[in-house]
């Protein structure tokens, strides 16, 4: 009798009812501690991982879903539609498209410049045979031909020189046709690469650009004081640099060109041009050409030897000169005669 109870196995201890609840409460309570240090950790941040181990993943999906989303716009020419790619911290807006047969995408973008006129902002469109002084990039840029009437409108072709970060030098000559102002009060200009053999030959150690387009678009704001712009440009480098490569370089200087041109806009320089050619004598005409930059001008077209650009160059000069003092002249007779 004793050996079977020495046999026997012992009694396991009795377990209290609610051993098996406790467990699982203190198992959920260390994976709530744990979800709420992410949740800490992660505050502000964009690691979705406490709301996935927490059980909300439906809130993820809805973010990954909301952030696929792409933002389209459609041109009026018809084509694919411009995705938009960057917003800048002034209020420049980019997007892109890709284009048939082209390594690069088109780039447009828009902006609204509160403080700047849009006349002005328009003569710094007009000013190419300027565009050295102000424009990125640009190395040299001078008028070739033109046949722009005193408004502005007629077509213009330039001649540039241009070196952008990365690649070779690189020149080309535009075509720029601009419209008349519209019954909107809206200046338009497009250019593109002619075929007419205006201007010169390709620079030697230049890769010369057989795609470059795009244009300008101006409206004044409703208030009369800023100008609303858009820009588009569709260019091929020339070079075997991957498209991507080139779609970021020009995601970045698109709004750089923007910026520069509102700068020349405001910058004052045309003011104290039409302040100079208001004066008399042929001192203050001399100022009026030098203090426009003129005289840099005619010392590179001579140190090149372009002789037949340099009368080309001074017509352009003074016909923007003249308009300047009709517009003043008709602003006078209309003080006297309201007088």
């Amino acid at each position: 009798m004793r050996a079977a109870e020495a046999s026997r196995p012992a009694a396991l201890p009795a377990s209290t009812p609610n051993a098996a609840h406790n467990a699982v409460a203190a198992d959920e309570d260390i994976e709530s501690g744990a979800n709420d240090r992410l949740r800490l950790k992660y505050r502000g941040r964009r690691c979705p991982r406490w709301r996935l181990r927490g059980g909300d993943a439906s809130t993820g999906a809805k973010s990954k879903a909301r952030s696929s989303r792409k933002e389209l716009m459609y041109d009026d020419d018809g084509g694919a539609p411009f995705e938009r790619c960057a917003n800048t911290k002034d209020g420049v807006a980019v997007w892109m498209r890709a284009v048939p047969g082209s390594n690069a995408k088109e780039v447009l973008a828009e902006a609204t410049f509160a403080k700047t006129p849009a006349r002005a902002f328009w003569r710094a469109v007009c000013d190419v045979e300027r565009y050295q002084e102000f424009v990125p990039f640009v190395k040299r840029s001078f008028v070739c031909k033109d046949t722009r009437s005193s408004a502005g409108s007629g077509s213009v072709w330039v001649y540039n020189v241009v070196k952008a970060p990365v690649v070779g030098p690189r020149d080309f000559v535009i075509k720029i046709e601009s419209a008349p102002r519209g019954a909107d009060g809206s200046m338009t200009c497009a250019w593109h690469v002619p075929d007419d053999g205006v201007g010169p030959a390709a620079l030697s150690g230049h890769v010369r650009l057989l795609k470059n387009s795009g244009g300008w678009e101006l409206r004044e704001t409703a208030n009369g004081k800023g100008v609303a712009v858009r820009y588009r440009v569709l260019t091929d480098p020339g070079t075997a640099l991957p498209g991507f490569l080139v779609d970021l370089a020009n995601q970045s200087s698109v709004p750089d060109v923007m910026r520069a041109f509102n700068a020349r806009a405001t910058s004052g320089v045309y003011e104290r041009e039409d302040a100079a050619a208001a004066g008399s004598g042929s001192s203050r005409f001399l100022v009026g050409l030098v203090s426009g930059g003129v005289a840099k001008e005619l010392e590179e077209l001579l140190q090149w030897g372009d002789f037949g650009r340099i009368t080309t160059s001074l017509s352009a000069r003074l016909r923007k000169m003249a308009t300047a003092l009709d517009a003043r002249g008709g602003d006078s007779q209309g003080s006297a005669s309201d007088a």
